[in-house]
């Protein structure tokens, strides 16, 4: 039987790199916004496959994305998409890069968007502590030695293939962490 998600993870870099490394660290975190950043890659992992869109051009990134989650949804239009802080930063970013790109997007609900921090966290509003790779150590799901802190300088060393390694890992890791939520009953914590 297929499953009845999906996992979606994004990767950004600034779009001025110029000076980047003489940057302070709220100041790289400022640019983490899809004004200042654009979309270098896409992660989808759909029964245990992953496809991953990287490519300077985000335009054809995003083009290929969008047909990618048509595709699933016209499989099954119940499933839903999961992801790791996905409607605070994913789906926002991938929205707003996809206007300013002009690109259709596939619309959605946000109820068929299945962020796993929130549910962590059980909607807590606020900060909270817990990143995808603390929690990855936490339930012994191995990670690369990078986070996302290091994507800026990929792109500047043009290194894809590090960058497109990465994202492959948090797919999985992404994954995992959906199966065990899902597992302890996590997952059934709505917010209304």
């Amino acid at each position: 039987m297929p499953d009845d998600y999906f996992v979606v993870d994004i990767e950004t870099c600034p779009i001025n790199l110029r000076n980047y490394n003489e940057r302070t660290e709220e100041e790289k975190l400022k640019l983490l916004n899809p004004i200042d950043s654009k979309i270098i890659a896409i992660g989808v992992r759909h029964n245990n496959t992953d496809k991953i869109f990287l490519d300077e051009d985000e335009k054809k990134i995003l083009q290929e994305f969008w047909s990618e989650w048509k595709s699933i949804k016209k499989d099954n239009p119940y499933a839903s998409a999961v992801g790791f802080n996905i409607t605070n930063f994913d789906m926002p970013v991938l929205t707003a890069r996809s206007l300013i790109n002009n690109i259709q997007i596939y619309p959605f609900t946000l109820k068929s968007i299945i962020d796993l921090r929130d549910k962590i966290n059980a909607y807590r509003y606020g900060p909270t502590r817990g990143k995808l790779k603390e929690y990855a150590k936490l339930i012994n799901i191995p990670t690369e030695d990078i986070d996302g802190s290091d994507i800026a300088q990929l792109c500047i060393d043009k290194n894809y293939k590090l960058l497109e390694k990465y994202l492959a890992t948090d797919l999985k890791i992404t994954d995992e962490l959906y199966k065990r939520v899902r597992d302890t009953r996590i997952l059934e914590i709505n917010k209304w």
